[in-house]
C-alpha cells in the first residue's frame, strides 16, 4: 500500500527532544550491557482492542485492531502504537453526521464530483480512518496517515484486517508534518486535496502545531471540512494554543455538541475563513 519506503522517524523525538542525543551517545554501551530483569514488566505488552458501531438500524460496523497497551513500552517511543480516548469521540461523531454536508461520506449531497477524499493526519493504530471507509460510499476514497514508522506496519495490518472490498478505495502513507513534506505529499497525490481530513488525539507537544496547521492548508479543498478531537492531557500544550494557530492560519472553527468537558475532550470543525494558502 505504500507508494515510497517509510523514512525512520518515532514521535518520542518531539516528546522527548533532550533524550535524543543522550539515547546516540548510550546506544552502543546499552547494546553491550543488560540491565536487571524487570518482574513486573508484563510479558505480553500486546492488545486487541474491539469497537462496535451502530450506523442505523440496519448496519453495525464492527473493527478489531492490533496494538499494544497504553502502559506498555513500546508507547513510550511510539503513542501511535495504542488506542487514545478521543478517537472514540471523533468515531461517535462520523457515524452520527456522516451525512451531513460538511462531511457527506454517503455522498448524497456530492453532486459536483465523482469521487469525495478523505484524510486521517496521525492515524495510528487506524480505528478513525478505517470506520471512515466502512461507512463510506463506495466513491469516497479515505488515506490513513501516519509520520511514526514504528505505528505505520500496525496501521497498514489492521487496515488489511478491516477493510470492506466492496467499498471505496483505502490506503496507508507516512505523512510527516510540515510544510516541504506536505507539498511533497500532495505531489503524490496528483494534486488532488481533501473534502475532508479526519484528526483525534494528535497534539502533544507545543512544536508540532505550526507544522500541522501547514499540513492542512496544503491538503484541505477550498469548501472542505478538518474535524479534530482532542484529549485533555499531561502535555505541554492546551486546546486554546491549537484554536489561536488555526486562526492565524486562515480557519474558523466550532465546537461540536460531542465534546465532553468533565471528561476533557473537546470535538471541533475547522474550515477556511475565505482566504487560502496559495
Amino acid at each position: 500500500m505504500s507508494a515510497t519506503k517509510d523514512k525512520k522517524w518515532t514521535d518520542d523525538s518531539i516528546r522527548w527532544p533532550e533524550d535524543q542525543d543522550k539515547n546516540k551517545e548510550n546506544e552502543e554501551e546499552e547494546e553491550e550491557e543488560e540491565g536487571p530483569m524487570d518482574i513486573f514488566k508484563d510479558p505480553d505488552p500486546t492488545e486487541s482492542f474491539h469497537f462496535k458501531f451502530e450506523v442505523d438500524k440496519l448496519e453495525t460496523v464492527e473493527i478489531e485492531l492490533d496494538g499494544y497497551k497504553a502502559e506498555s513500552d513500546e508507547i513510550w517511543q511510539s503513542t501511535g502504537l495504542t488506542i487514545w480516548k478521543a478517537s472514540e469521540y471523533l468515531c461517535h461523531y462520523i457515524v452520527k453526521h456522516k451525512d451531513d454536508e460538511a462531511m457527506d461520506l454517503s455522498m448524497k449531497k456530492s453532486t459536483a464530483k465523482d469521487k469525495r477524499r478523505v484524510l486521517e493526519l496521525g492515524a495510528g493504530l487506524g480505528l478513525v480512518g478505517i470506520l471512515a471507509h466502512r461507512i463510506a460510499s463506495p466513491q469516497c476514497e479515505v488515506i490513513l496517515t501516519d509520520g511514526d514508522s514504528e505505528a505505520l506496519p500496525h496501521l497498514r495490518e489492521n487496515v488489511d484486517e478491516n477493510k470492506d472490498e466492496q467499498k471505496g478505495q483505502v490506503l496507508c502513507q507516512q505523512l510527516i508534518w510540515g510544510e516541504e513534506t506536505s507539498l511533497e505529499f500532495l505531489e503524490l497525490q496528483k494534486k488532488e486535496k481533501f473534502d475532508v481530513i479526519l484528526a483525534s488525539d494528535i497534539v502533544y507537544s507545543p512544536v508540532i502545531i505550526k507544522p500541522l496547521w501547514e499540513t492542512i492548508q496544503i491538503l484541505l479543498e477550498p469548501n472542505g471540512t478538518f474535524l479534530m478531537a482532542y484529549a485533555k492531557r499531561q502535555v505541554p500544550v492546551e486546546i486554546g494554543d491549537v484554536l489561536s494557530a488555526a486562526t492565524e492560519a486562515g480557519f474558523v472553527y466550532q465546537e461540536c455538541k460531542e465534546s465532553d468537558h468533565e471528561k476533557g475532550v473537546f470535538v471541533y470543525t475547522f474550515q477556511w475563513n475565505g482566504i487560502q494558502k496559495e
